[in-house]
């Protein structure tokens, strides 16, 4: 069994990330509100960074559901564990997973990573930023169904074709 963990720096950011963008809108918001007597042009700001709050805390709030901060594998399943705020932990089997989304698993360079158990009715995320992301990558497109793979490779494929436009892909 393989363990799977972030830096201490990526827990504090994942964790307490969005605190502190809230914090500095806020900060921005002040003085905005402030003069938005004088000129009513300073609404603009304020409705923009309440906006950015307001989508900055709904992401972190999926974020704190679904990463886990400990993810153990093998070839058989994944124990995903030390969710923040809870004690919950979950087994996905890889014969499991329905689906695999967001980040590389759809041709993006970034972006957190979702896995969809459909026994369970569990989904759960990891950023590339977690320890030897490359290897627990590996580690589920081997393991799930052959389709899925296929998919997932499908969209790294077509990354990969648009990133490079002059050249065509060989053929084997």
């Amino acid at each position: 069994m393989q363990t799977f963990t972030y830096s201490l720096l990526f827990k504090i950011i994942f964790r307490f990330g969005n605190i502190a963008a809230t914090l500095l809108l806020i900060i921005y918001i002040i003085p905005s509100v402030v003069l938005v007597d004088q000129q009513k042009l300073m609404l603009i700001p304020i409705v923009i960074s309440l906006i950015l709050i307001y989508i900055i805390n709904k992401t972190y709030l999926v974020y704190y559901k679904i990463i886990p901060y400990k993810i153990e594998a093998d070839d058989e399943k994944m124990i995903c564990t030390q969710f923040l705020f809870s004690k919950k932990e979950f087994t996905i089997h890889y014969a499991d997973i329905e689906k695999l989304s967001g980040g590389i698993f759809e041709g993006k360079s970034s972006g957190i990573l979702k896995i969809t158990d459909s026994r369970n009715k569990v989904q759960i995320g990891f950023s590339q930023k977690i320890n030897n992301a490359e290897r627990l990558i590996s580690l589920i497109l081997s393991n799930v169904h052959k389709d899925l793979y296929n998919e997932v490779i499908e969209h790294i494929a077509k990354r990969n074709q648009s990133r490079s436009p002059g050249k065509k892909a060989k053929s084997k």
